[in-house]
């Protein structure tokens, strides 16, 4: 009989037993079994967190010591209209300059070396230069939104202007790189020609007579493209075509030097992303803005932190974004940045290495479609965030180097396509 007992009973124990110990040892839902690897064991889970997203208006930012000039204007369906141009100083390359006995001018010239475009230019426009009337000075901090007095009218103007970076331009001082050539009125080309000789003797003297160039595109006349101009190049700056007493053919260059400060008004007025930041859904939005220029910033946000276990190591944490499958207007940035929010709602500064984490667009294809997408690596914030170390306040995603260049690009986080999704991949082992 015991024998008996024990082969009826024995495997019914054990099967109550089995299924009640599944039962409490039950894994973290995965929604995408193919998260897991051949490599995943009973202690090693991954699941996806949810987020929720939003768009700001960025403040001003710091445009001291650029070396990377911004010309031009685009109109955009999602972004309005922005207007770029740049304040700058020339300077004397040495102290005690001397044009000769009775120089007279033949021209002047404002040059201005490419270092890249952003846009479409097939809608040209118009350059004007004008001359500052209010110094400017490399001991005070100056903005994206600062404006400076400038004498009217221009002292120079390109019409029709569309940038042409491949062809090198032959001139009386060489055979020179692609840049933009602006002739200058000969009335300010004099004013610096006949200049005394203690205005010529240095700089600080120099910069009361020649306090600096503003150049835009002229606000009547929008464009659809955005000119970087390399400020640090040589080929920058106001060059004097001359020829005195003793020698013809003679000619000298200031070079932009000095301060240098982009300006960078945006005009969001009836665009798509005044309505996303001015009247956003309290549970997040479809489509975060992102926009360089002072423009424009994305706000994150993790819904479902809480739901993962706190007893766990982080192996892996990965953001993975998506651009809208209909922002085709301008190329997307090669490059994105992701700063975690501290306590006060601010960009902590470096004190562990951990603030910003950097995403750079690929190319994905999906069900025949081309997909851009940004990966940023989160792994050691995660674990800093289950640690206790950062709290779960989110993040702020920027474009890079936003004071120096104008692109812009909707992420999307759709509510019904899943390849349109901003996904938190986090794999984790528990300890």
């Amino acid at each position: 009989m015991k024998n008996k007992f024990n082969f009826i009973v024995a495997p019914a124990v054990l099967f109550c037993w089995c299924f009640f110990s599944l039962q409490g040892c039950k894994e973290p839902l995965i929604e995408d079994t193919n998260l897991l690897t051949s490599d995943d064991n009973l202690n090693l889970a991954k699941d996806t967190l949810h987020v929720k997203v939003f768009s700001e208006f960025e403040q001003p930012l710091n445009s001291n010591g650029i070396s990377n000039g911004v010309l031009g204007t685009i109109t955009d369906p999602n972004f309005g209209t922005t207007y770029a141009g740049f304040y700058a100083q020339c300077q004397l390359t040495t102290n005690n300059i001397y044009f000769g006995e009775t120089p007279v001018l033949d021209s002047a010239v404002l040059t201005l070396k490419y270092n890249g475009t952003y846009g479409k230019f097939d809608q040209p426009v118009t350059i004007s230069v004008f001359e500052l009337s209010q110094s400017i000075n490399d001991s005070t901090t100056y903005k994206t939104n600062d404006a400076f007095a400038v004498n009217v009218p221009a002292i120079g103007q390109r019409t029709g202007f569309v940038p042409n970076t491949t062809d090198t331009v032959v001139a009386l001082n060489g055979t020179l790189s692609p840049h933009i050539r602006i002739k200058l009125s000969d009335s300010f080309g004099n004013k610096i020609l006949t200049a005394d000789t203690t205005t010529l003797r240095s700089n600080a003297s120099f910069l009361n007579l020649f306090k600096g160039l503003y150049v835009s595109t002229s606000a009547s006349l929008t464009g659809n493209g955005v000119t970087y101009i390399d400020l640090s190049s040589s080929l920058s700056g106001v060059t004097l075509f001359y020829h005195n007493s003793a020698n013809d053919s003679l000619y000298y260059t200031l070079p932009v030097s000095g301060v240098k400060v982009n300006h960078i008004d945006n005009v969001y007025t009836g665009a798509p992303v005044s309505t996303s930041v001015n009247n956003p859904n309290s549970n997040g939005e479809e489509k975060m803005y992102l926009q360089a220029g002072a423009g424009v910033k994305g706000k994150i946000f993790l819904t479902d932190f809480d739901s993962l276990p706190k007893n766990i190591a982080i192996n892996k944490a990965e953001l993975v974004l998506s651009q809208s499958g209909t922002d085709t207007q301008y190329v997307a940035p090669l490059v994105l940045d992701l700063y975690r929010i501290d306590d006060a709602g601010q960009i902590p500064t470096i004190d562990d290495g951990y603030v910003g984490f950097r995403g750079v667009r690929e190319t994905e294809t999906v069900n025949s479609n081309s997909i851009n997408r940004y990966r940023f690596s989160l792994t050691r914030y995660f674990q800093k965030l289950i640690q206790g170390v950062y709290h779960n306040n989110g993040f702020y995603l920027k474009t890079y180097i936003p004071n120096s260049n104008c692109e812009r690009v909707v992420i999307t986080n759709s509510s019904t396509d899943k390849n349109y999704q901003i996904t938190l991949l986090v794999t984790y082992t528990k300890l």
